[in-house]
C-alpha cells in the first residue's frame, strides 16, 4: 500500500474539485490516487475501492467542500481555499450515500 503525501492528496482532491464537477457523469477522473468515476457528481469511487471523494456543504449551508475518504477513513478536506489536511480535532462521519444531503 503506497503512502500519500498531503501534496499528492491535495493535488488529487483538487483535480476531483475542478474536473470531476466540471464534466460529465461518465467522466473519469485520472488522478495519482487512481481513477475516480461518479454516478451521480455527489460521491466519486476511486478505482481500487479504498478512495471515496464526497461533496458536501457546512452546517450553516454556506461553504461547499470535497471530503476525502481511504478505507473509510477521513483523510481531509478541498475547498476554493485549498487542501487542508484531516487533524485530530476534525472528524466528520464518512455518510453512506443515501445518507448525503442533495447538493444544488
Amino acid at each position: 500500500m503506497h503512502v500519500f503525501t498531503d501534496d499528492e492528496l491535495g493535488q488529487s482532491a483538487g483535480r476531483v474539485w475542478t474536473v470531476g464537477r466540471a464534466n460529465p457523469v461518465e467522466w473519469e477522473v485520472r488522478t495519482a490516487l487512481g481513477v475516480f468515476t461518479t454516478h451521480d457528481k455527489v460521491t466519486w469511487h476511486g478505482s481500487s475501492g479504498e478512495w471515496v471523494a464526497e461533496l458536501r456543504r457546512s452546517r450553516n449551508g454556506h461553504h461547499l467542500y470535497l471530503a476525502m475518504f481511504e478505507g473509510g477513513v477521513y483523510r481531509g478536506r478541498f475547498d476554493a481555499s485549498g487542501w487542508h489536511t484531516a487533524t485530530e480535532r476534525r472528524r466528520i462521519r464518512h455518510l453512506r450515500s443515501y445518507q448525503l444531503p442533495l447538493v444544488a
